[in-house]
């Protein structure tokens, strides 16, 4: 990694070209991520770097569809593009064992995820939207609360009950068995709600 970086740095200093940076089949899994981020997140720091590649071994028989979203996220998180803002934190150990929030938190992010292209075409501004999905009905409506829409989902032992915060308040709370839904629906009616469409004055 460290040659990686430094044979960047000098191509950089030494050229005016477009520089692409990559790590190829930097490996599976978690490893390949961190390999890719750790080496091209310095470079990108440093304002090297004109096109990037994530490029991460596929499990078997899977696709490189993770590699695109990683690239994405490596330049959200440091503040070079955005896609859709996202806050995900669960601050209690015992809500990380929750398949409940798991499930519920993985069926969100992949319906935004996928609506994200269509709603950048249609309404300006949608990419800096920020989505709270929070692991906790203690902590999580404090959390929520900063972002422009967030969900506080039941953690462990917790009862399938999951206000909903839009630009700092409160405005329902969900329950039962279609909390994943009924959120992903309230999040296409405040895209539409808040956001120009674009082309419109």
């Amino acid at each position: 990694m460290q040659d990686l970086i430094a044979i960047y740095r000098d191509l950089a200093g030494r050229c005016d070209y477009p520089l692409h940076l990559g790590l190829t089949e930097a490996g599976m899994g978690s490893k390949g991520i961190v390999a890719s981020t750790a080496g091209m997140a310095v470079l990108l720091q440093e304002g090297i770097g004109d096109t990037i590649r994530v490029s991460l071994t596929p499990d078997p028989g899977g696709d490189r569809t993770q590699e695109v979203i990683v690239a994405q996220e490596i330049l959200q998180t440091m503040g070079l593009r955005a896609f859709a803002r996202w806050s995900w934190r669960v601050r209690a150990a015992a809500v990380t064992t929750s398949s409940y929030f798991q499930e519920l938190a993985a069926r969100i992010q992949s319906h935004i995820r996928l609506r994200m292209p269509h709603w950048r075409r249609e309404y300006a501004g949608v990419e800096d939207m920020t989505v709270a999905v929070m692991g906790c009905v203690v902590n999580g409506p404090g959390e929520s609360k900063h972002a422009n829409i967030g969900i506080s989902l039941p953690g462990t032992g917790e009862r399938p009950v999951a206000p909903v915060y839009e630009d700092g308040e409160k405005t329902v709370t969900l329950k039962g068995e279609r909390i994943a839904e009924e959120f992903q629906e309230l999040v296409e009616q405040y895209v539409a709600r808040r956001y120009a469409r674009s082309g419109d004055a």
